[in-house]
């Protein structure tokens, strides 16, 4: 006998490296005692989700379900589960397949998710759409700013250890999703800090109502010498260089801005292109998953929760909506390439 409905769930199958994508009817899966299931509303695009396709990045066996957060309604809870309930609003981190975990996975309607650094509930005062595209880039500047930079952000005292404080911070990427949520951290963290970005002029004004003291041109031939001549009378350059699109790679005079007399961390992100530092610098490689080593990781997606609805924490970027259902991901996802300053989101 088929299954009935209320049995089954969609998913959105990539079968193979570089496609095709299928649909299939699979059972409704129950939570672990340490697990929500979620029935969503709406899915993120990322760039992670083309290069797994194109390439099969961290797919250890096919057919897979792709995609990396979302946010939906609270369907059951296991048995551990204390803090939700059947029909609490959540937004997740879903990127438990991408690391060769059974849990994970936006591009169905169903899909489980342990309680503990990968889910929260959603802000009120925000729609599931905008909640979708908001846990993977918060997670990864948090992650960049404590875990590579090791600046404590006083408004997540539970992550505060014996850290140090930059004289001044230049963001590569701003205009990203990870470094727009950076950029709102660090500048909520201290007000006073001098904080650059790079961008396109387009993002420029954006960059900067987000709390950005300058922002450049990332295609400026003369970009180092841009940075250095506003620099503060007296000032010997950058303290700290976070590079969230692995501008490094081809901007190889980057470092430059650098103090020689400060910090010299240079926190790139890990997206599979190497990036060169000089001599003397220090080159720390960041992703979203330290969440799970680091002190307090737990209070971490839970605390923005409270930053959106008090009015700290804006989108990073403008939201996209490019359609309705699982069958639209396929014909979309090829849109993130050209987006500047906004996410791609798909109601389900």
């Amino acid at each position: 006998m088929a299954p009935s409905p209320t049995t089954t769930t969609s998913q959105l199958h990539l079968m193979q490296k570089g496609g095709p994508f299928e649909f299939a009817q699979v059972p409704k899966p129950a939570p672990a005692p340490d697990q929500i299931l979620v029935r969503q509303h709406a899915t993120a695009i990322n760039g992670l989700d083309l290069k797994q396709r194109d390439t099969g990045l961290f797919i250890p066996r096919w057919p897979h379900v792709l995609g990396i957060e979302g946010a939906g309604i609270v369907e059951a809870v296991g048995s551990d589960v204390r803090d939700f309930k059947p029909g609490d609003e959540v937004m997740a981190c879903l990127a438990g397949r991408a690391r060769g975990e059974d849990w994970g996975g936006s591009y169905q309607e169903h899909v489980n998710v342990p309680i503990d650094f990968f889910v929260a509930k959603k802000p009120k005062n925000i729609s599931f759409e905008e909640a979708a595209s908001l846990p993977i880039g918060y997670v990864t500047a948090v992650c960049a700013i404590l875990d590579g930079l090791k600046i404590p952000l006083p408004f997540l005292p539970q992550t505060a250890n014996s850290r140090h404080v930059p004289s001044s911070v230049l963001i590569l990427g701003g205009s990203s999703a990870t470094g727009a949520a950076a950029l709102q951290l660090l500048r909520l963290g201290y007000p006073s800090l001098p904080i650059y970005a790079t961008s396109s002029p387009g993002n420029f004004a954006r960059l900067r109502s987000l709390g950005a003291t300058q922002v450049f041109d990332y295609r400026s031939p003369s970009i180092v010498a841009d940075i250095r001549a506003h620099q503060t009378p007296g000032s010997k350059g950058i303290d700290m260089i976070a590079d969230f699109v692995s501008a490094g790679a081809s901007q190889t005079d980057i470092c430059e801005v650098l103090d020689p007399a400060g910090s010299k961390i240079y926190a790139a992100l890990v997206t599979g292109v190497p990036v060169p530092v000089r001599d003397g610098v220090t080159h720390v490689e960041v992703d979203g998953w330290s969440i799970v080593d680091m002190q307090g990781g737990k209070s971490i997606l839970p605390a923005l929760t409270g930053l959106v609805e008090q009015g700290k924490y804006k989108l990073p970027v403008s939201v996209k909506v490019a359609g309705h259902g699982l069958e639209q991901i396929p014909k979309v996802m090829d849109e993130v390439l050209n987006l500047s300053g906004e996410k791609l989101v798909v109601k389900l």
